[in-house]
């Protein structure tokens, strides 16, 4: 028997846990993002595109086992003692052909073939195929069988009392081993058969365990002699409810992307050491049901390698006429311009943009751009919304921009490969972050489940935090039990969205058309606009406690930049034209902004020389009510906060000028500092407002160009000090 690390993940559903971490040989916890400990000293061989147990690449086939626990010591533990109509009692499942295809197909029927035949651009080929019989563990032969390896043990040896391997299409052992075993992580990996044999995957599927529905397991190893034959790799699901896709792509995909540090997209859990204080949703192939798309992103396919044929760059788009384009992006450095994106599902197309500003100690940050047409344009089952198919109360969704930001994870060879943090892609939906509140009860909803609870949540447009607040596609945390820490378990579901007055919609942390950037909707991406193109603050914690103390490599600061990213069209076949540039220095509009501190570099564009604040617009500097910490709560202004009070910086050689019938507002303790040879300049028939614990700091050389009577009132109020 072989068993190197398990990776074990209870899909979190409404209401329930995600659980699991790897272990080594002795069963002794692994820390999240330490390396696999299959990897050997030299790893000059290890590439991410190799995968990590299994190839991503080719044909692999799985052999599949279907059983049910007899509860002949235990009746009451049975969770589903009648069975149900997708799966009756003592028998195989109804649906024991859709999971995969036996032979290739041009396109392919099953489930989990199609989806892996789409997200790989035809890269990769699961097949499959399953035993003949229904497995009957019985509790008086087999024990308690509490365990999901136990389950796994159990399986194999009922299977081997039927004398021989025989699938439901005649396939033998030599079908199930198209791959030599993969002995070290992240190496490249053989094709062809073990000798002796060994299954590339076995997968068992149990219809009434502890595992119930949605939870399961993974690791590179074996649970004995199946018919003669080990495995490479193996895996158990609970399938109580119905066929279990979620969790069987999500632990699959363990295989192929890493270990728990790699939950990202919607398939992350609380314990797991994370960038962000919330848990993300979005859309990725670690998705589970907490994912709102259910195909793969950007990310996932740079990361594996899936590319389409004839596609010269490592991240590709296309010019307005039909060249290839090099997507992977920054603007920083020159790399503007219009570019078009098919649809992301059939072509692949994507753009990646990378954040400037953050320094080299920091981990680096990227936006990524993809367009979703969705399952009725593409043909693509799993372009949709998670439970778009499952509930009339999901809107399908609508072509469109789908944002995220990276953080980290960019070691794509080496002995770094594997290591890292949990979710780190942050979507950015197009409705923006705002400072999120409960309304404070819940109302009974059968969307997207029969007998659940909506919890209303406001999200107000004066509340608009676009650089460190809270989105849909994420779970806000609050510090629910008053113990000054805040643990990402202290989390909600945003449920029905209340904006200003009025309920608009339900679900959406499902997933909603309007996530998207569109025509018809919000459709740029810029500095002012909510989301906005600065980088994202990150916290890697868990357990209510950061891991660097605020240090590198997390970026406890936002750096405002020039990017500016424009939906100029959507045509006919679904292709977006996309401006991609590098002037945007320009607040036109009211904006809200507040972090920890925000920093203003030298910028340059339509706006002139520096940051511009325009007639009819006002820039308020605020505290973010969102935390931006798990620790030392502070009172201050009748309320709590887990922030610090925003200090906004104007570096040297950069300025800031509030226009005429232009506002600037500093409250909540804010401070802004004009570092020496930096200005900030305030034109005539502007206004400025700061609260008694808000002020202006000019250090050494500053220029500080304000109409005599501001500049007046800002030194009689005490509200400018110089140094």
């Amino acid at each position: 028997m072989r068993t190197v690390i398990t990776i074990l993940f209870a899909l979190l559903v409404v209401g329930t846990r995600a659980q699991g971490v790897p272990r080594d040989r002795q069963g002794t916890p692994i820390a999240t993002g330490a390396a696999p400990p299959a990897v050997p000293a030299d790893t000059s061989g290890i590439r991410s595109e190799h995968g990590w147990f299994l190839s991503p690449h080719g044909t692999l086939r799985v052999l599949v086992l279907f059983a049910e626990v007899v509860y002949d010591k235990e009746p009451e533990r049975d969770p589903q003692p009648e069975g149900a109509d997708h799966w009756p009692k003592g028998h195989l499942p109804v649906w024991k052909d859709e999971v995969f295809d036996p032979q290739p197909l041009a396109v392919p029927r099953a489930m989990v073939t199609r989806y892996y035949h789409d997200i790989s651009l035809g890269r990769f080929t699961v097949l499959g195929d399953h035993v003949d019989r229904l497995l009957r563990l019985r509790q008086s032969e087999y024990g308690s069988l509490r365990g999901a390896n136990d389950l796994s043990r159990a399986a194999v040896a009922e299977a081997n009392k039927l004398g021989a391997l025989r699938t439901a299409h005649r396939l033998s052992v030599a079908d199930f081993d198209l791959w030599k075993d993969a002995r070290t992580a992240g190496a490249a990996k053989e094709a062809g058969p073990d000798s002796p044999h060994s299954y590339d995957h076995v997968m068992l599927i149990v219809r009434n365990s502890g595992l119930t529905h949605g939870q399961g397991s993974t690791d590179p190893g074996s649970s004995g002699p199946l018919f003669g034959y080990e495995s490479d790799t193996q895996s158990r699901f609970g399938g109580m409810n119905a066929l279990p896709f979620e969790i069987l792509k999500h632990e699959f995909n363990h295989l192929l992307l890493g270990g728990n540090n790699f939950h990202s997209g919607g398939g992350n859990a609380s314990q797991f050491q994370s960038h962000f204080i919330p848990l993300q949703g979005g859309h990725s192939m670690m998705g589970g049901a907490s994912c709102a798309l259910l195909t793969c992103c950007g990310w996932d396919r740079d990361r594996l390698g899936w590319r389409a044929d004839g596609a010269p760059y490592r991240i590709n788009a296309r010019t307005v006429d039909g060249r290839w384009a090099d997507g992977d992006l920054d603007p920083a450095a020159g790399d503007t311009g219009v570019f078009v994106l098919r649809d992301f599902v059939t072509t692949g197309d994507a753009l990646r943009l990378h954040l400037p500003g953050l320094p080299d100690s920091i981990d680096q940050q990227w936006l990524w751009l993809e367009n979703h047409l969705g399952t009725a344009r593409n043909g693509s089952p799993t372009d949709r919304f998670h439970w778009e198919a499952d509930s009339r109360c999901i809107t399908p969704m609508e072509p469109g921009l789908f944002a995220l930001v990276q953080v980290a994870h960019e070691q794509r060879s080496g002995p770094d490969t594997y290591k890292g943090h949990a979710d780190y892609l942050r979507p950015l939906p197009a409705t923006g972050l705002f400072d999120l509140r409960l309304r404070g009860d819940t109302l009974p909803s059968d969307c997207p489940f029969p007998g659940g609870r909506s919890m209303p949540f406001f999200a107000d447009a004066p509340e608009a935090n676009p650089l460190s607040g809270s989105h849909e596609l994420e779970l806000p945390v609050y510090d629910r039990d008053g113990d000054g820490r805040i643990d990402r378990r202290e989390h909600y579901i945003p449920g029905t969205r209340i904006a200003d007055g009025r309920t608009q919609a339900q679900a959406v942390f499902f997933g909603r058309p309007e996530h998207a950037f569109r025509m018809c909707g919000d459709r740029v991406i810029g500095l002012a606009t909510n989301p906005g193109s600065a980088n994202q603050m990150t916290l890697v914690s868990a357990g209510g406690r950061s891991v660097y103390k605020g240090r590198a490599p997390d970026a406890r600061m936002v750096v405002l930049n020039g990017l500016r990213v424009e939906l100029l069209a959507q045509a006919a076949d679904g292709a977006a034209t996309v401006r991609v540039s590098n002037d945007d220095n320009v607040v036109d509009r009211d904006v809200r902004w507040c972090a920890d501190s925000i920093v203003l570099p030298p910028l340059h564009g339509r706006g002139g020389t520096g940051l511009t604040v325009e007639r009819g617009a006002r820039l308020l500097l605020d505290r973010s009510g969102t935390p931006t910490r798990v620790d030392r709560p502070e009172e201050a202004f009748g309320r709590t906060w887990y922030s610090g009070p925003t200090r906004f910086t104007v570096m040297p050689g950069a300025a800031l000028l509030v226009r005429s019938g232009a506002a600037l507002e500093l409250v909540h303790g804010t401070e802004l500092h004009v570092l020496p040879g930096a200005t900030l300049r305030m034109e005539d028939g502007s206004s400025m407002r700061t609260d008694r614990s808000s002020r202006i700091v000019l250090h050494a050389n500053a220029v500080l160009d304000l109409p005599a009577e501001m500049l007046r009132r800002l030194e009689e109020r005490k509200a400018l000090e110089r140094r």
